[in-house]
């Protein structure tokens, strides 16, 4: 991967093409997460390859190009609420058949449940650690927040997601 980034760094189009095909999949995620529509959630990734290919020279370690780009995407999804003047929904379709398994508890979760009953900022920790398998530092740097405070808001989404699962089977 540091090679294609630096291939992309000297302006090699394809190279760059060929990094974003590498972690679409974590960008649909996360946009989709963040963003309702399928066409906004495009625009939204279109706009962060535009600012992370213009920014590219930039990038100062190349072994944190996920997290950088990452940031961008989240940037991104937060330009577009604000532009659109409307508030921050919860979406979590791209999910709906996910399943997550809490480290310390063996029943496995429907993701969608769980995600729903989340707000924004907790179920994009909850997929950054959980399915995209980050840790708590690099959530802090995607998310600007310290790597402490990422770790409490995750530790505080999972005890969140324990009484979800906790009422959900009393019923």
């Amino acid at each position: 991967m540091e090679e294609l980034i630096l291939k992309a760094k000297n302006g090699d189009k394809v190279a760059f093409t060929e990094l974003i095909l590498q972690i679409k999949e974590q960008l649909y995620k996360i946009a989709k997460l963040r963003v309702k529509n399928d066409d906004d959630v495009f625009d939204v990734i279109q706009e962060t390859m535009i600012v992370a290919y213009k920014s590219l020279k930039k990038l100062k370690h190349d072994q944190y190009f996920k997290t950088w780009i990452i940031k961008i995407l989240i940037n991104e999804c937060n330009k577009f609420y604000k532009s659109k003047n409307s508030r921050a929904e919860d979406s979590y379709d791209i999910l709906s058949n996910k399943i997550i398994s809490l480290d310390d508890t063996e029943e496995k979760m429907n993701f969608t449940f769980i995600c729903n009953k989340l707000n924004t900022e907790d179920g994009t920790i909850i997929l950054l650690y959980y399915m995209e398998k980050y840790t708590d530092k690099e959530i802090g740097q995607i998310m600007n927040m310290k790597e402490s405070t990422a770790r409490t808001k995750r530790t505080r989404a999972k005890e969140k997601l324990k009484k979800i699962y906790e009422e959900y089977w009393r019923i």
